[in-house]
């Protein structure tokens, strides 16, 4: 099967949306796609290869066309985008006039894949949350051949807001790399290895510091836990206070900045106790989200603490996980305290191993093309 795969992204890059893509991709060619990603050309700060960068063990084809480049407001965001609808069609048009294939595209935006029906070839969409109805964006969902979301919020929320039948979305929700999850590092050797202390308990929070994440809730949490070292992986001291509007850190909470994917899993399993926020004062948080990290702490046999959102509880529950209750300091507090004591933590460790199999990026990959097979 030949695989186009259009996606308005800068690559590599920093955010969790470029590991899902970069893994996406390469779970794809494992299992003998042939794929083309296709980009647009624009300026990286970022040198290394999207093999290197994302630790990925297939290589990933890739074409970059133009786009205009005009700054970084956002009028200046949506000309690139249309300029990237215009010629990343121009180009997959004469392509696919010559050969059998599909066309895969991701809403990284709100129009950026609008023609892409236009070709005579099928379409696919992935959809990572709600939408705004447009007429470009009603155009184009009525003309893909099919719908693959990440989580049932986000299929049962499309569908109505876009009169989709049912049997034209599935629902795949991310997942991860069992070749770095868990890490070959044990908990003494990753905490040497990053420089941390061997006797303090360790509690870590991974990803980038967004507000619709709830990450305020660690600072209060922290200062109720002064016996407990909070390292925050994916962002500064300043992103933290930007993200939250917590000017005080306290001094148990440590902003690490970004890390590269590869690193991740060492800093997990530096960790006593792993954390998943959430919040019921963001839609997309409590709802429509699907964190990679939950399939990664899955895997990595740590204890873990889990908002619970609908979002978060529609991949895991009590036996594998301990949840709490969304923004509240003090329940998060006795959840980590709760997930590191008594006999159920080897329990809740065995199972969320086994729930972790079902969350690979090769498992998804397989109901994809399924889904595709039946589709095309």
């Amino acid at each position: 099967m030949k695989m186009y795969y259009v996606a308005n992204a800068r690559m590599p890059n920093e955010k969790a949306h470029g590991i899902q893509l970069a893994k996406q991709c390469e779970a794809f060619v494992a299992a003998g796609i042939d794929l083309e990603l296709i980009l647009p050309r624009q300026h990286n700060p970022l040198c290394d290869s999207i093999e290197d960068f994302y630790a990925l063990e297939e290589n990933i084809p890739i074409r970059r066309v133009p786009v205009l480049l005009c700054g970084k407001s956002g009028i200046a965001f949506n000309l690139k985008s249309l300029s990237f609808c215009i010629t990343s069609f121009l180009y997959l048009f004469f392509k696919v006039r010559r050969e059998k294939a599909i066309v895969y595209t991701i809403d990284l935006d709100q129009f950026s894949f609008f023609l892409l029906p236009l070709l005579s070839v099928p379409v696919f969409f992935e959809v990572h949350g709600s939408k705004r109805k447009s007429p470009m964006l009603s155009f184009f969902v009525r003309r893909v051949r099919g719908i693959i979301t990440n989580s049932r919020a986000v299929a049962a929320r499309f569908r109505a807001d876009f009169r989709i039948p049912q049997e034209k979305s599935i629902t795949a929700p991310n997942g991860i790399d069992p070749k770095l999850f868990p890490s070959r590092l044990s908990k003494r050797e990753a905490r040497m290895a990053l420089g941390l202390s061997l006797e303090r308990v360790v509690a870590v929070h991974t990803g980038q510091f967004y507000d619709w994440k709830g990450l305020g809730i660690i600072a209060q949490t922290a200062a109720m836990l002064p016996e407990i070292l909070f390292y925050m992986v994916g962002g500064t001291e300043e992103g933290f206070r930007m993200a939250t509007g917590v000017q005080k850190i306290p001094e148990n909470v440590v902003c690490v900045g970004h890390k590269p994917f590869r690193d991740v899993p060492s800093w997990v399993s530096a960790a006593d106790v792993v954390l998943v926020l959430g919040t019921k004062s963001n839609q997309y948080s409590y709802t429509e989200t699907s964190p990679m990290k939950i399939f990664e702490f899955l895997a990595s046999l740590r204890p873990m603490v889990v908002s619970s959102t609908l979002a978060n509880r529609e991949v895991v529950t009590e036996r594998e996980v301990c949840f709490y209750e969304p923004d509240d300091p003090h329940a998060l507090a006795f959840a980590i305290k709760e997930s590191m004591e008594g006999d159920a933590v080897r329990k809740r460790i065995v199972y969320g191993k086994e729930k972790a199999k079902e969350y690979t990026w090769e498992e998804r990959t397989k109901s994809i093309i399924q889904f595709i097979s039946t589709r095309s």
